[in-house]
């Protein structure tokens, strides 16, 4: 199955993309096609958090554990798979790449949609 978001960005009025990932690719697989789709430098510090129905953080998915493994709590994000963690339309995420600045984007899934072979995901599709 492939999920579609819709991505917004607060930076520049009226910026949005949409996204499709298959379900079984990881946070990293994600992480990967936003920094190169708009050149970030994805060696940076970044995070996914999942978000509630009222946009409260709920889990923070990130690229480094620097808790050097005395941390069992760190969701790493080559090792969660998208699906796990969203389900249903309007699951919403923020993505945060660059901490120092403060800068993020919003995700919102937006529908599912069958495997189509023909396509290597995940790709931007807006």
């Amino acid at each position: 199955m492939v999920f579609k978001f819709r991505l917004i960005s607060n930076e520049v009025k009226g910026f949005q993309r949409d996204i499709e990932i298959l379900s079984e690719q990881s946070f990293y697989n994600f992480h990967a096609i936003l920094s190169q789709s708009f050149h970030y430098d994805d060696s940076q510090l970044t995070s996914f958090f999942t978000l509630d129905s009222k946009g409260k953080k709920l889990q923070e998915i990130t690229l480094f554990d620097f808790s050097e493994g005395k941390s069992k709590d760190i969701k790493l994000m080559d090792k969660c798979r998208l699906k796990d963690y969203i389900s249903q339309k309007g699951d919403r995420l923020i993505y945060v790449f660059d901490y120092f600045n403060e800068r993020r984007m919003s995700l919102e899934l937006t529908d599912f949609l069958p495997n189509d072979d023909s396509i290597i995901y995940p790709r931007i599709s807006l």
